[in-house]
C-alpha cells in the first residue's frame, strides 16, 4: 500500500532520521516505537503529506483511504456524534449528495444513481449506524450521547468521536497516535479487545506494552535515526533485541581482546629485525579490523533512578469519613467513608465521570470537600503528580528553578543537577522556562521533583502520559521498589498490570475494593465477586454523626413519599417524554428500513450484474444479506405496529 524510499526530515541542525526505507502492506497491524522526539509523530505527518521530507520520497497506492488519529486535535463538526461517524466522512458525503440531487431530479433509476447506491454498499454505509453504536458504547457512550453535538463534548470525548468513525467507517490503513492518551481503563481494555480482531491494517504509535503486544503483527522501531521492522508484537522484538545485544556484545569483547593481543604484539617486537615483517603484519591487520559498534541505549540514564527511603507512616494513611462532593446538581459522593492502609499501591478504576479523578484530588486535599472529615495519618507526606501537569508546576520559572522549589533547607545545586541529569535534563537544559517544556518534559521533571523532596504517600494521575516505553518501565521499576503507599489512575494496561497490588472500582458514588492486583480485578469484576464495599470496611463515624446521618435518611424519606404524588401536570409532562420516546425509536425504525430498502436496490443491482461480484462467493453473500434484510424490513414493520400500541392517549393520564 504505502512505499517509503530514502526518506529524510531535519529540522535546521536537527536531524531526526534519514534513508529511511519501508513498506506497508495490507492486514499488517503494526506497532510503532522509539524514544520521544525521535520522529514518530513527523513520520506520520509526513505520509499524510501534511509535512514535507528533507528528503526521498512516499508512494501511496491509487485509491488507497487513509484514516489519522493525531494525539490533539480540533474538531470543527457541527454534527451531532451519530451523524458525524455515519455521514461525517467526505466519500460518503460526497456520495449521498450526489444521491440526493439525482432523487430530486427524479433520476433515481439511472445507471449513475445505482453506481453510487454500489460504492456506499462497498464503503459499509447501509450498516454504519448499527456499528457506530456499538463502538460508541465500547468507548465510553451513553445512548443518550448519542444525538449530543460535536461542540458541546469536551476536547477529550471529541477525540473520543474522532476514534469510532475511524474504527467505524472503512479505511485500507488508519494511522493512530497514541489512540488511549484520551481514553479511561475501561474503554483502553474495550479498544485492544476491538483491535485484537481487527481485520484492517494500522501503524499505531503507543508506550503501552500490553496494548502493544495485544494487538500488532508488526513493528517498527524508530530510532538513532534509522528504522527497522520486526515481525512479531513488541514482546518479539524485545527478545530479538536482547538477543542481538548480547551477541553484539560478546562479538564486541572478542575483538577488543583481539585487538589489546595485536597491540601488545606491535608494541614488544616492532623494534626487533626478525619480528618486524610480523609486526607489520599484525599493525596492518589491525587496521582492517572493522570496528563493532554495541548501540548505546538513549534512555539509559533514566532507567537508573529510585526513590530514596522514605520516614516511616502509621498504618492508616488516609481516610474520609461521611464526606460529601457535589459539583452544581451533579452529587458525586455523599456520606461517602474510605480508606487507604500503609503499603498499598491501589489503581482507582472506572468510567470517565466516574469520579476517580475527583477522590484523588480529595485525597491529594487540592479540591475542598462540602461535608465530612479529610483525616491523614500519622507521619504522612503527600507528593501529587496532576494529569493537568502546570498545576503542580510554575510555568515562569526555570527547570532549576523549579526543581529547588521542592527541596526542603538547604541544598547543594550540584545534588539537584544530578537529580535533574538522570531525567535526561543536562547543560543548557536546566535554563529552559517550564512553559516551553514538552508534555513527557513536564512529567520527567514532575517526577525529579519527588525524588528531590520524597513523600510516602504518592497520587499519581495518569504519569505515563507523553513517556515512551522505555520511561514507562524505569517509572514501573521505580514505584516497585518504592517503600510508601501509591493510588493511582491511569490508562496504561501494562503499568497497572506492573503495579497494581489492589484495584478500587469507582462508580456512580460507590466504590469496591478488589484486594488483588488488576488480572483477579479482571476475573471478579463481571461476576460480581471478590470485592468489599468501601463503606463496609472504614472505620466507624462517631455516635453523634451516625445519628445524624440517620435522621438525614428519614427526613430523605419522607420527602421522597411526598414526591411520588405526582401532580397532574407532571403526569402530563410524563406522558409526552414517553409518547416522544416512542416517535424517537419509530423514527429510527424507519431510517433504518429506508436504508435496508436502498441497500436491497443497490445488492439486487449488483447480483444482476456480474461485474459488481468478484466470485460465486460474493454472489452468495449478496443472496443471503437480501433475504436477511427482507426478514428485517418485516421485523421493523411488526416492532412499529407494537410501538404504535404504546402510545399513552391524554385521557389516560386524567
Amino acid at each position: 500500500m504505502i512505499s517509503i524510499n530514502n526518506l529524510s526530515k531535519n529540522y535546521g541542525k536537527k536531524v531526526l532520521f534519514e534513508r529511511l526505507n519501508l513498506a506497508i502492506n495490507r492486514g499488517e497491524k503494526i506497532g510503532l516505537i522509539g524514544p520521544n522526539g525521535a520522529g514518530k509523530s513527523t513520520l506520520f505527518s509526513i505520509i499524510l503529506h501534511q509535512t514535507e521530507a528533507s528528503g526521498g520520497a512516499v508512494r501511496i497506492n491509487k485509491n488507497i483511504r487513509i484514516g489519522y488519529l493525531p494525539q490533539e486535535a480540533k474538531f470543527p463538526s457541527h454534527n451531532t456524534v451519530l451523524s458525524e461517524i455515519c455521514e461525517g466522512d467526505s466519500m460518503i458525503k460526497n456520495l449521498l449528495q450526489e444521491k440526493d440531487k439525482l432523487e430530486q431530479e427524479n433520476a433515481a433509476h439511472s445507471n449513475r444513481y445505482g453506481d453510487i447506491l454500489h460504492e456506499l454498499d462497498i464503503l459499509g454505509y447501509f450498516e454504519l449506524e448499527h456499528k457506530a453504536e456499538k463502538i460508541l458504547m465500547g468507548l465510553g457512550f451513553k445512548e443518550s450521547d448519542f444525538t449530543r453535538m460535536i461542540t458541546h463534548l469536551s476536547g477529550g470525548w471529541q477525540m473520543r468521536v474522532l476514534l469510532a468513525k475511524l474504527l467505524t467507517v472503512r479505511y485500507d490503513l488508519l494511522l493512530l497516535d497514541e489512540p488511549t492518551n484520551y481514553l479511561d481503563l475501561n474503554a483502553a481494555l474495550w479498544l485492544k479487545n476491538y483491535l485484537s480482531t481487527f481485520n484492517g491494517a494500522f501503524i499505531m504509535i503507543s508506550h503501552d506494552k500490553a496494548f502493544l503486544n495485544g494487538v500488532t503483527n508488526y513493528t517498527l522501531i524508530l530510532e538513532n535515526m534509522s528504522i527497522f521492522k520486526v515481525k512479531g508484537n513488541y514482546e518479539h522484538y524485545e527478545v530479538i533485541k536482547r538477543e542481538k545485544h548480547i551477541h553484539l556484545l560478546k562479538q564486541f569483547n572478542e575483538q577488543e581482546k583481539k585487538r589489546k593481543q595485536l597491540e601488545r604484539f606491535i608494541v614488544r617486537f616492532r623494534g626487533q629485525p626478525n619480528k618486524a615483517a610480523q609486526a607489520r603484519a599484525k599493525r596492518a591487520a589491525l587496521e582492517r579490523m572493522k570496528e563493532i559498534v554495541v548501540p548505546q541505549d538513549v534512555v539509559a540514564s533514566i532507567k537508573g533512578f529510585h526513590f530514596p527511603e522514605t520516614k516511616r507512616s502509621g498504618e492508616r494513611i488516609i481516610s474520609l469519613n461521611g464526606i460529601s462532593k457535589s459539583y452544581g446538581d451533579i452529587c458525586v459522593y455523599k456520606d461517602f467513608d474510605f480508606e487507604i492502609g500503609k503499603g498499598e499501591k491501589a489503581v482507582l478504576a472506572g468510567e470517565n465521570g466516574a469520579g476517580k479523578s475527583t477522590l484523588l484530588k480529595i485525597l491529594a486535599g487540592v479540591l475542598d470537600i462540602d461535608n465530612g472529615e479529610r483525616c491523614l495519618g500519622y507521619n504522612v507526606d503527600i507528593g501529587y503528580f496532576s494529569q493537568t501537569r502546570m498545576d503542580v508546576l510554575n510555568p515562569q520559572n526555570s527547570v532549576l528553578d523549579e526543581a529547588y522549589s521542592a527541596a526542603r533547607g538547604y541544598t547543594k545545586q550540584e545534588a539537584i543537577r544530578t537529580i535533574l541529569g538522570a531525567f535526561l535534563f543536562s547543560g543548557d537544559d536546566v535554563d529552559k522556562k517550564v512553559k516551553i517544556l514538552s508534555g513527557g518534559e513536564k512529567s520527567r521533571l514532575i517526577m525529579a521533583k519527588l525524588l528531590i523532596n520524597p513523600p510516602n504517600f504518592l497520587l499519581l494521575d495518569e504519569p505515563t502520559t507523553h513517556l515512551d516505553v522505555d520511561a514507562v518501565e524505569a517509572l514501573i521499576k521505580a514505584l516497585n521498589e518504592y517503600e510508601g503507599t501509591i493510588v493511582f489512575i491511569s490508562h496504561d494496561i501494562y503499568f497497572v498490570r506492573m503495579l497494581a497490588n489492589c484495584v478500587f472500582d469507582v462508580k456512580n458514588g460507590i466504590v469496591r475494593k478488589f484486594t488483588g492486583n488488576f488480572d483477579y480485578y479482571l476475573e471478579k469484576k463481571d461476576k460480581n465477586e471478590g470485592y468489599i464495599e468501601t463503606n463496609e470496611v472504614q472505620p466507624k463515624c462517631s455516635l453523634l454523626r451516625a445519628a445524624k446521618r440517620v435522621k438525614t435518611k428519614k427526613s430523605d424519606l419522607i420527602e421522597k413519599n411526598k414526591e411520588e404524588v405526582l401532580s397532574r401536570k407532571e403526569k402530563e409532562r410524563n406522558r409526552k417524554k414517553h409518547n416522544n420516546g416512542i416517535r424517537v425509536c419509530i423514527d429510527k425504525l424507519k431510517r433504518e428500513k429506508d436504508e435496508l430498502n436502498l441497500e436491497y436496490s443497490a445488492k439486487s443491482r449488483a447480483v444482476t450484474n456480474p461485474r459488481s461480484y468478484r466470485d460465486d462467493v460474493s454472489l452468495e453473500e449478496y443472496i443471503i444479506r437480501l433475504d436477511e434484510i427482507k426478514e428485517r424490513v418485516v421485523e421493523i414493520n411488526n416492532e412499529i405496529k407494537k410501538l404504535n400500541k404504546q402510545f399513552i392517549s391524554k385521557e389516560s393520564c386524567e
